[in-house]
């Protein structure tokens, strides 16, 4: 029997590889790609083997992983030819290797240094455990949510430090990253397919394991980021299907071990521990249930509507948001760490947020505790892939009385310039800096020259700018003020060609937002009806707002807005032409991300695009608001050639517009101004 003082020992000399690590697979290149690049760098490789289970991942996913197997002794590559499925793919996987433990993974999980060997030593502390969930954000019973302004990192940072290593029972543990003892599933079996594509499948497998005297436990001391969704299939249907099955079988003594279980409430005092001050919040509450109702109405369930509504009113007095301080937040900051903090206005679906928040998931990626404040989530937000729980506070006042001490406070739109400003008065932070992603006096009429000239003032608020584009930074030199540009990148590994069938006939995808000012609503529309009547089988897709209420001449598809970026970039690669009918970009990151995913775009020729775009190169540049210059575009990309060439070269263009190369760049800049 393998001890702890093995395990170290094994550490130590490079002996037996004690855990083969099993991975299923199925695109999601970009979960697939931090999920690996940690375990190779976060943990010894003498310690295991991995095998990567390809369940016929696209060609871009695939010829990845058998790179990664090919330059890793300690990789091996099983492809499957064809998609079996995420519980066949596990049993598959599961028959793999022959060391002391087995690890099954989802895609979709960021492990942290010593997670390995914390959860082996949990093992071995019992001859009875054969199941070993780390804590992390998101699964089921054993969840710990990210506090306020902490990461995943700094999360694991703190129960590695104040658990007592108690490893409770949880009675059925979850899949997303199991540690398993090989002889106890040789004694009760893999996974039952008869479980289908997945759920209830690992509750099964655990209630085997517990009714014959095994324990399935949590390693109190590992914390793990887990999406949640992102590696197979949403949750749906088969769930509840499946867990009819998994009732016939177990019901009655599931439900005595977890009412026990509950009772006892083992993480009780962890959750506790991580879980900031609430207060009522009424009209946070309101705002989400008005916007699942929308969402609902929207999809035409009407009944679903109702019952939001009835819901959101039963959870009214109960509603409430967290209060945090700034010595809370600091409580969970490592020592030593850069700290970095961005000041949104609302973290709300919009192309400057996604910058925003990409560049904080990056930072904290490269060892920063980087944060997000800001006075207002929008619940489409919530699912996006955060490795920092956002400090969204009450009110300005409150922003600024409770804002955690930073080394750099980074303002992200005109309206957040003052406040920086304040936090450095108040010595709230070191450094501010403004984060320049448009040029904003523009957003209001030539008029309004009043609100204009307040733009413009904030450039003296703050001495540091960062800016997307040679024309931003153009323009602020116009008005005075000197900038680092550094590009905007976008994330490559979701922005591909996608494996997904064309439509017969030319298909069309436009950015349509009428709400949003400088957004060419008009002039999109004006053309694209100009087209449809000269080729009425033509196929158009719109995007980006609720077009419920606007008149359109012509026959189309809205899919609305989109906060998933994969379903976005399969949108794109089934498309031939992308149109951006704006009347000025700050940097254009649409057209990017459609170039990026094989899709020949039309632009006007003004703002931050010219940074890469070349007319009759990588697209085609019109000049703003003239409808027949961009219909006279299309009918120029019927020319196949020319198409096809635009296509070519818009992919190599997007290939220098990385966002983890934009990352590295503006922590490097950073250092720059604490050193």
């Amino acid at each position: 029997m393998t001890t702890v003082k093995n395990i170290r020992l094994a550490m130590k000399q490079n002996i037996n590889r004690l855990c083969d690590i099993i991975l299923p697979t199925y695109n999601g290149l970009n979960y697939v790609k931090e999920c690996i690049s940690s375990i190779l760098e976060k943990t010894p490789q003498y310690l295991y083997h991995l095998y990567i289970i390809n369940d016929n991942s696209d060609s871009i996913t695939t010829r990845y992983l058998a790179v990664i197997a090919q330059n890793y002794t300690n990789v091996s590559l099983v492809c499957n030819d064809s998609n079996l499925g995420f519980l066949q793919s596990c049993n598959k996987g599961l028959k793999h290797g022959s060391a002391h433990y087995l690890l099954l993974m989802n895609s979709d999980v960021i492990v942290v240094n010593g997670w390995l060997e914390r959860m082996l030593e949990c093992a071995e502390s019992d001859s009875r455990i054969a199941a070993v969930n780390p804590l992390t954000n998101h699964a089921a019973n054993i969840n710990i949510p990210m506090t306020p302004g902490a990461n995943f990192y700094s999360m694991d940072w703190h129960v590695s430090q104040i658990t007592r290593r108690l490893y409770p029972d949880v009675v059925t543990g979850v899949g997303f990253c199991m540690l398993l003892r090989r002889s106890a599933l040789d004694d009760v079996g893999l996974f039952d397919e008869i479980y289908g594509g997945g759920y209830c499948e690992e509750s099964d497998l655990c209630m085997r394991l517990t009714t014959n005297g095994y324990r399935t436990v949590v390693a109190d001391d590992v914390y793990v980021f887990h999406k949640g969704s992102a590696s197979y299939a949403s949750r749906d249907a088969r769930y509840l299907e499946n867990r009819k099955i998994f009732d016939q079988r177990w019901r009655e003594i599931y439900s005595k071990q977890f009412r026990a279980f509950k009772k006892e409430d083992p993480l009780k005092s962890l959750r506790e521990y991580f879980k900031p001050p609430q207060q009522w919040s009424p009209l946070t509450s309101m705002r989400e249930t008005y916007r699942r109702i929308r969402g609902r109405y929207r999809d035409k369930n009407y009944v679903g509507s109702i019952k939001t509504a009835v819901r959101g009113l039963m959870e009214l007095p109960f509603a409430t948001k967290a209060a945090v301080s700034g010595e809370f937040v600091n409580k969970f900051t490592r020592p030593d760490r850069l700290r970095i903090t961005y000041v949104l206005h609302s973290l709300t679906v919009a192309g400057g947020v996604l910058s925003v928040v990409q560049l904080v998931n990056e930072l904290i990626l490269l060892g920063v505790d980087a944060r997000i404040v800001a006075l207002y989530q929008y619940p489409e937000t919530e699912d996006w892939k955060l490795y920092t729980c956002p400090i969204i506070f009450k009110n300005e006042s409150d922003l600024i009385e409770d804002f955690p001490e930073s080394d750099i406070a980074i303002a992200t739109r005109w309206t957040t310039a003052q406040l920086v400003a304040n936090l450095i008065k108040l010595e709230k932070t070191k450094i501010g800096v403004y984060f320049v992603q448009d040029y904003e006096s523009w957003f209001y009429p030539e008029s309004e020259t009043e609100i204009r000239d307040q733009v413009i003032a904030t450039y003296s608020m703050l001495e540091h700018k960062i800016v997307k584009s040679s024309w931003l930074q153009k323009l602020l030199i116009k008005d005075g003020y000197q900038s680092h540009k550094i590009w905007l990148g976008m994330d490559l590994d979701v922005f591909y060609k996608k494996d997904t069938r064309q439509s017969k006939n030319l298909t069309i995808i436009a950015m349509a937002r009428p709400r949003t000012p400088r957004r060419g609503f008009v002039t999109l529309i004006g053309a694209l009806a100009l087209i449809k009547e000269k080729i009425t089988d033509i196929e158009i897709v719109l995007f980006g707002d609720d077009l419920s209420r606007q008149s359109i001449p012509f026959g189309y598809t809205d899919k609305g807005v989109i906060t998933n970026q994969d379903e976005l970039a399969k949108l794109y690669s089934v498309a031939d032409i992308f149109i951006d009918a704006s009347d000025f970009q700050g940097f254009g990151r649409s057209a990017l991300e459609a170039m990026a995913c094989h899709t020949a775009c039309i632009l006007t020729d003004v703002g931050g695009v010219n940074e890469y775009a070349e007319d009759k190169f990588n697209c085609i540049l019109v000049p703003p608001r003239q409808p027949e210059k961009i219909a006279q575009a299309i009918f120029t990309l019927l020319d196949d050639e020319l198409r096809e060439k635009i296509i070519r070269e818009g992919v190599k263009t997007a290939e220098q517009f990385s966002h983890k190369c934009e990352a590295s760049k503006t922590l490097a800049f950073f250092k720059s101004l604490v050193d």
